[in-house]
């Protein structure tokens, strides 16, 4: 099976290292322009790679708190990864080593950010590859799941419609449910579904998606793969009802592209 890894296109251009190593480990690397993310390798896992000074001056400057609640958002299982060390690097910044302890703290307790530290590009490459790897191998298991599954209670099958909006995925879909009684009503009252918890970033995606005449974005020089392949949202609970869920795969998108 071949791992497959998405890079953002900036990533692309200033990574030509983890790139290569990524390629000779054998992972077939595409390039897209990502909303969010550096790599990502299913649709629950994107990866954000921080070279150790650009952890430094996202602390500094506050991107580091903004990058890391659009990943949360966006994916069930983010994770950054800090390439060099930031101890060495801290020498030559004006910035005490106890904020730096106090924000990979926050990451990981406030934002859930899994954080791996990586020597060089070549490890880097390797802890993606790996990561895409493992993620890859369960996903196809998933797939080969639902495809054997012969028949679906109605409730599934709602769960499985609504579901399959980017950003919505089976918890978010029942809770939408719940709280409007059938499918229709909840398309129809897509304005309040802030009421269940929804971002309104992701409630304006599902509009776009649902008011965009088919084909009238295929002159643009981009697709929005982040939000083709976001995370379904679901908890380690909720496993059993993710597997009767029809998702916009990442392999799927790549074979329609």
């Amino acid at each position: 099976m071949a791992i497959i890894v998405i890079v953002d296109s900036r990533e692309y251009r200033t990574a030509e290292e983890v790139v290569k190593n990524l390629r000779r480990l054998g992972a077939t690397v595409v390039e897209r322009q990502l909303e969010v993310g550096d790599y990502v390798v299913s649709e629950r896992v994107a990866i954000e790679r921080k070279r150790a000074h650009d952890f430094l001056s996202s602390i500094a400057d506050g991107r580091l708190f903004e990058q890391a609640k659009k990943l949360v958002e966006h994916y069930e299982k983010p994770i950054m990864i800090v390439e060099g060390s930031i101890w060495s690097a801290l020498k030559h910044r004006n910035i005490h080593e106890h904020a730096v302890l106090g924000a990979m703290i926050t990451l990981i307790l406030k934002f859930n950010i899994r954080i791996l530290f990586s020597r060089d590009p070549e490890t880097t490459a390797f802890i993606i590859y790996d990561i895409a790897k493992n993620e890859q191998e369960k996903e196809k298991k998933s797939i080969k799941t639902v495809t054997t599954r012969k028949t679906a209670t109605i409730k599934e099958l709602q769960i499985q419609f609504l579901a399959s909006l980017p950003g919505i995925g089976p918890r978010r879909a029942e809770a939408l449910l719940k709280e409007f009684g059938t499918p229709l009503e909840a398309l129809n009252n897509l304005k309040l579904w802030s009421r269940v918890g929804i971002p309104e970033s992701t409630i304006a995606l599902v509009r776009k998606v649902l008011t965009s005449k088919y084909g009238e974005e295929a002159s643009e020089a981009h697709v929005d793969i982040s939000s083709l392949i976001k995370s379904s949202e679901a908890s380690k609970n909720d496993k059993k009802e993710q597997e009767k869920t029809s998702k916009i795969g990442i392999f799927k998108f790549l074979e329609e592209s």
